[in-house]
């Protein structure tokens, strides 16, 4: 609908019981995402013209600021948010950005997302849900949060381990916006495995407001899942061969199925561009061990999608020259060196599959 002005009400949702999230075009911005980038000393290799990033950037910066946000934008925010600010980390793809040039612009393992994932103590999860939803009367329509009934069912049966909201995650050419629903994580990360967040939440200017090289690693590699063994034919017309984990002491009727292509690419960024070792920005297998030596399950995982990437050398080829193979390759099989060992002998799921199993073709 064309108003008066000239501008244009698009819907973003519509909802089950007809109610509908509509926004004016076109959308607004009252901030430089590059500025505020620059302001919390973020790499400027950080491809801003990704919108999620954008996104996430401005957010990031909400979140930091959040004790005074009521001084800037006193018409929005009537009192303080948090009387500290709010440690809000980057995880998944967004955080990969922020640390590995190589995934960012042009770069073969530059790859899309469709948001940014946060995850924040568990005490503040709250503050930063109803940030969220402010952002766009703050910043800018270009940054507008909504809960639709879906959202608020989930949020009601996950309160305070999780929050969901629906978010704009890109801009379309000709200017609408799309959306997509935006989980919002509290202390863990709990997937196949538990990853445990807290220490991070600590060293947030140093990891770069992520929860740095060696939680990424982790969260990454955690992800496993089963399927039947006449999968592996549809796999491999799908392309995704590549994902069946070598381990030959589970059900026979059963294969594994490990990380999939876009994790594959982030793991490959983070040990491209970081070596092994105690410095910042260097990956410290000693804190990985630590976590890894207190959960069998967790470790045996671990190593097998690491070890199956070194397996996969003609997959790595489609993005990397032959020195940069030799770099990831070198750098997996030093950290491989210091994981546990597991001896222990699964037959059944050694993961948490009480979780929603991503889809594995279309």
């Amino acid at each position: 609908m064309v108003m008066n002005n000239g501008s244009e009400r698009f819907t973003l949702y519509q909802d089950m019981d007809g109610t509908t999230y509509d926004i004016e075009l076109p959308l607004t911005s009252y901030v430089n995402p590059i500025e505020l980038r620059d302001e919390l000393r973020l790499p400027s290799y950080i491809d801003l013209n990704y919108y999620p990033m954008e996104w996430g950037i401005v957010a990031l910066y909400a979140a930091i600021n959040a004790p005074r946000l009521h001084e800037l934008y006193p018409n929005v925010f009537y009192k303080r948010v948090s009387k500290e600010p709010i440690p809000a980390l980057f995880f998944g793809g967004a955080a990969v950005k922020v640390h590995c040039q190589s995934a960012n612009g042009t770069s073969p393992l530059a790859r899309g997302i469709k948001d940014t994932d946060f995850i924040v103590p568990k005490k503040k999860g709250i503050d930063f849900y109803r940030l969220l939803l402010n952002m766009d009367r703050s910043f800018g329509t270009r940054y507008k949060s909504f809960v639709t009934k879906n959202d608020k069912r989930f949020n009601a049966w996950r309160y305070g381990e999780r929050y969901r909201l629906t978010t704009i995650n890109g801009i379309t050419s000709n200017g609408k916006p799309t959306i997509t629903v935006l989980d919002l994580f509290c202390d863990n990360i709990y997937l196949r495995h538990k990853v445990q967040i807290k220490e991070a939440f600590e060293d947030f200017r140093d990891n770069l407001y992520t929860i740095g090289l060696e939680h990424l690693i982790l969260t990454k590699t955690q992800l496993i899942t089963d399927l039947p063994r006449e999968s592996a034919d549809e796999l491999k017309s799908q392309g995704q061969e590549y994902r069946i984990l070598s381990y030959p002491f589970y059900q026979q009727d059963r294969i594994i199925i490990g990380m999939e292509e876009k994790d594959i690419k982030d793991i490959c960024s983070i040990f491209l561009d970081h070596p092994i070792g105690e410095g910042k920005e260097e990956v410290n297998a000693q804190r990985i061990r630590k976590v890894l030596d207190k959960d069998k399950g967790f470790a045996l995982t671990v190593s097998l999608n690491l070890t199956n990437i070194l397996k996969r050398e003609d997959l790595l080829k489609r993005w990397l020259n032959s020195g940069q193979i030799e770099v990831v390759i070198n750098r997996i099989q030093t950290l491989l060196e210091e994981i546990p060992f597991v001896d222990k002998k699964w037959d059944k799921p050694w993961w948490n599959t009480a979780v929603e199993t991503p889809i594995i073709w279309q």
